[in-house]
């Protein structure tokens, strides 16, 4: 019964991928540019090649407490929209050279 339902399916394979990056974010602070390495943890699934929507899982590291010692100025909300924005955009790259992302 199994391998009938597996044939019934046809090619269809699902798989979840993980992977870990570093990426990269500069922050014009005015007197000065930094550069914020970021480590992601991510996982996604894969079904038939291509990312599938709703599956992204990540976890974001880096030394918030650094950054807010040394430039206490620097509002919180927008390093975190900034970062997260950076990821975002660095995993969408790593989809499309995996071949896993349609380009739209």
């Amino acid at each position: 019964m199994r391998g009938n339902a597996q044939a019934e399916r046809g090619a269809e394979i699902m798989v979840w991928l993980a992977g870990k990056k570093i990426f990269h974010h500069v922050f014009d602070v005015g007197f000065e540019r930094v550069d914020i390495p970021i480590q992601v943890s991510f996982e996604f699934e894969v079904q038939d090649n291509f990312f599938v929507h709703n599956t992204l899982s990540k976890q974001i590291l880096y030394n918030k407490e650094a950054l807010e010692r040394r430039y206490p100025k620097l509002k919180r909300h927008l390093m975190e929209e900034a970062i997260e924005k950076t990821v975002q955009q660095g995993i969408q790259s790593y989809l499309r050279e995996l071949g896993c992302l349609a380009d739209n």
